[in-house]
């Protein structure tokens, strides 16, 4: 489960990448706007992908206070 979800987000900094590429270049505000927005929820995506790898990683029985 770990692998799919590091592939995914793999995917997604990817797909976020080519909108920053694609805002380098003149763009009207609509869209500049939708990139932005598009932006955020891939980055949404990412930290969740980030928060299931990491939960998958903590062992069953992790208790700090033993």
């Amino acid at each position: 489960m770990t692998l799919e979800y590091q592939l995914k987000k793999a995917f997604l900094e990817q797909e976020a990448d080519k909108y920053i590429d694609y805002l380098c270049e003149l763009r009207t505000k609509p869209e500049v706007y939708a990139a932005i927005e598009k932006i955020a929820l891939l980055h949404l995506e990412i930290q969740h992908c980030e928060d299931v790898i990491y939960t998958s990683n903590i062992p069953e029985f992790d208790d700090p206070l033993n």
